[in-house]
């Protein structure tokens, strides 16, 4: 079984649905050609996209029934606790399982904050293996697996204790699309209206708050495939227009994010920038502000960092750009960029995934390699003052590689030579994220 869940981390990273995005445009021919084979795809046009959905599905959307991330119209937990919820109604706690470098443990109950006074969109990476729908024709629409309830969970349920989760659920281009696309090119842009669809109903009937009448913040989230979703979708909507002035935060890693040498956004005239006016997070010291409106993204990996790179996630595009490698943790501590600082992982249980004793990664177990999910009574675990981040640059045969060198988690989980850590890039510095997300909203809010 941890063979196979190898096997096909492989074929993620040569298809790109794990190694991120250089083009963020999902309608163009895909990107996802053979590179492990050293084939070219044939001269083929992807395929039409399907009709629209009739109306978006969700994983977590505010008050819908079994909202999987256990939150009512307001954003405050439909249980005594904020609880995470499969579409069967299995439910598990949020709470975390702190592990002591002696292996003492104690349990640290997931905060809250009552009304939260912004909004996260989510996208999720590739985690259907097979088509959700099975019949994949006409708007016949997806359902709730427990493989896109399982990654939700564990990438961004914790954020809920700080914002009002959308989560939807989209055609997603699969691990088989990946396979086949040798021979026939990915059908990416279903994926992208459905959740332009969606996010176009949260836009228009929920982020306008019912007591203020103004719009509220949004931290927009995407991993993998799901950041160059939520890539083309920002493009669309938010970068050099005044929309931009609801964006909170961008969390976007093991996606790829390019910018030029030197620089923290295209500047407006630069077709490999990921975008042209939103800028990469900075921060000039712990006296400086809180930036807002920013990206975070960074692609996480252990490795010798005296070795030269031979490609993977991170690699840049040419030698005039890179990727983005943008710790979290040195932005809240004011730390020179490339600093080593402390990261605070959350990672997900046997209980939060609803995994056995044979798969104790439950429908992730193909995903999560040689990951053996704990079987701690909370949804999640983490290993305080174990764990360190530093962001690094070296140049191999495949060009320029920028990551998050992850420290510490060895012994839990292996780094994949193509892929990092590319399945826990949310994961390694959740802790982090939160505690930004807490510092963006508080100055967002400063200022609206």
């Amino acid at each position: 079984m941890r063979a196979l869940a190898s096997a096909v981390s492989v074929v993620l990273a040569a298809s790109g649905l794990l190694g991120g995005v250089a083009n963020t445009d999902p309608a163009s021919p895909s990107l996802i050609a053979a590179t492990a084979t050293g084939r070219q795809a044939l001269p083929l046009p992807p395929p039409n996209p399907l009709p629209p959905l009739k109306t978006p599905v969700w994983t977590c959307k505010p008050g819908i029934p079994r909202n999987g991330c256990g939150q009512d119209p307001r954003g405050n937990p439909t249980d005594p606790t904020l609880t995470g919820r499969y579409d069967d109604g299995y439910a598990t706690t949020l709470d975390a399982t702190v592990v002591d470098a002696d292996g003492a443990t104690t349990t640290e109950p997931l905060p809250v904050r009552h009304d939260p006074p912004i909004d996260c969109f989510y996208v999720y990476p590739t985690v259907d293996v097979l088509s959700n729908p099975t019949l994949r024709i006409g708007s016949n629409p997806p359902t709730r697996r427990d493989n896109e309830t399982a990654v939700t969970l564990t990438q961004v349920a914790r954020f809920g204790g700080l914002c009002r989760m959308y989560a939807p659920l989209y055609r997603q281009t699969t691990l088989l699309d990946a396979i086949t696309a040798v021979l026939v090119p990915s059908d990416t842009q279903t994926g992208y209206n459905d959740v332009h669809q969606a996010f176009l109903e949260y836009w228009n009937h929920h982020n306008i708050d019912k007591h203020t009448g103004k719009r509220r913040g949004i931290v927009f989230i995407g991993h993998s495939q799901g950041v160059g979703i939520v890539a083309k979708l920002v493009t669309e909507m938010f970068d050099g227009k005044p929309a931009a002035d609801q964006l909170v935060g961008l969390y976007l890693p093991g996606g790829d994010v390019t910018v030029p040498l030197g620089k923290t956004d295209g500047g407006g005239n630069d077709p490999v920038s990921t975008f042209q006016h939103i800028p990469v997070c900075t921060r000039d010291g712990a006296g400086s502000a809180i930036p807002t409106g920013c990206v975070v993204g960074y692609a996480s990996y252990h490795r010798d960092t005296t070795d030269p790179p031979n490609g993977g996630t991170g690699t840049a595009p040419d030698p005039q750009h890179e990727r983005i490698c943008i710790n979290p943790s040195a932005i809240l501590t004011g730390d020179d960029p490339n600093a080593r600082t402390p990261l605070h992982p959350y990672l997900p249980t046997r209980q939060l995934l609803r995994g056995t004793a044979l798969a104790p990664d439950g429908g992730l177990t193909l995903l999560f390699g040689d990951y053996r999910a704990p079987d701690y009574p909370t949804g999640y675990f983490t290993l305080p003052d174990q764990v360190t981040g530093q962001c690094y640059r070296a140049t191999g045969p495949q060009g320029r590689l920028t990551w998050l060198q992850v420290n510490g988690l060895e012994k839990i989980t292996s780094s994949n030579t193509a892929l990092g850590l590319h399945t826990f890039d949310l994961n390694v510095a959740a802790g982090d994220l939160a505690d930004l997300m807490r510092a963006q909203s508080k100055q967002w809010a400063a200022h609206h």
